[in-house]
């Protein structure tokens, strides 16, 4: 009985592990993504103003 206990959280630990090493990964691409869909929509953000304001001087 006491070996499959031992078994399971070593499972357990070792499907821990794989997920920590993933998650970092997987982070960075959404951070990554976030900043390039921020500055694409300041980007047109700005130019859609300016071409309103230009338009009505």
């Amino acid at each position: 009985m006491s070996k499959t206990k031992k078994q399971k959280k070593s499972k357990a630990n070792n499907v821990q592990k794989v997920l920590e090493q993933q998650q970092p990964e997987k982070s960075n691409t959404l951070i990554f993504g976030g900043i390039l869909l921020a500055m694409s929509s300041i980007g047109l953000l700005i130019f859609v103003l300016s071409y309103k304001v230009f338009d009505l001087s």
